[in-house]
């Protein structure tokens, strides 16, 4: 199965509609973390009209227009940051909801947003089972994501942080018996400038690909068979 994962500016939704309707044709991308709205919990100050109204303009009716067969990303919805999965069968299906919540210089998300339930699943798709990190979750490991071919994990992440969560991702991926696949956003924004660099890891914690400013979206072509035979081999096969 061919994948895409991006490293884009997402500051202004319009754009980011063009970026992603211009992908090659894939069977799965994800997108970065709330990629149809700007970056608001970069200041502290809670402005929920601002919220409100980013949220009401996310067009997410358009995610048939995405050269993709299953697209995942998050959404703001209410006073929570929702990931979700989009396939022509099924339309938008929300999976979870962002639970762990930085709070910090350029991410005030605690302030912005409620704390999902602790919830993780892996979803039945038309081209595997996929597992959903939402960006800093992927750092709580506790949740594994049993027999999951990929873990789409959606961030918002700075970029003087790029080397640390290149480093998780092959972690998530070996630890997980599972493809990684992160698309994150590029932009400077009030407290931070993102760091773009999506992946693309193997099962075995080999980088595949990874974004870069001259190549915002990468594309590789994967075996579902290689996860699900590492199911099998150290370290997934020792009892919890």
């Amino acid at each position: 199965m061919r994948v895409a994962a991006l490293g884009i500016d997402c500051s202004d939704p319009d754009t980011t509609w063009h970026t992603v309707t211009q992908i090659p044709e894939v069977d799965l991308v994800v997108l970065p973390e709330l990629a149809f709205m700007p970056w608001l919990c970069a200041t502290r100050e809670v402005d929920p009209v601002a919220w409100a109204r980013a949220a009401d303009e996310q067009q997410l009716d358009r995610l048939a227009d995405v050269p993709a067969t299953v697209v995942v990303g998050t959404r703001a919805n209410g006073r929570f940051n929702e990931a979700f999965t989009w396939t022509a069968e099924t339309g938008l299906q929300v999976v979870h909801r962002k639970t762990y919540l930085p709070d910090e210089e350029g991410f005030w998300e605690a302030s912005w947003y409620d704390r999902g339930p602790v919830a993780f699943s892996v979803i039945d798709t038309p081209v595997g089972r996929v597992g959903t990190s939402v960006c800093t979750e992927m750092w709580f490991t506790q949740h594994s994501f049993e027999g999951a071919d990929l873990i789409a994990v959606p961030r918002a992440t700075p970029i003087e942080t790029t080397e640390k969560w290149l480093a998780g991702g092959v972690a998530h991926a070996v630890t997980s018996g599972a493809f990684c696949i992160s698309s994150n956003r590029s932009e400077a924004t009030s407290g931070t400038t993102m760091g773009g660099a999506g992946w693309i890891a193997d099962p075995d914690g080999t980088m595949l690909a990874v974004t870069s400013a001259v190549q915002p979206v990468i594309v590789a072509d994967l075996d579902l068979e290689v996860a699900r035979s590492a199911k099998s081999t150290y370290p997934r096969y020792v009892k919890r």
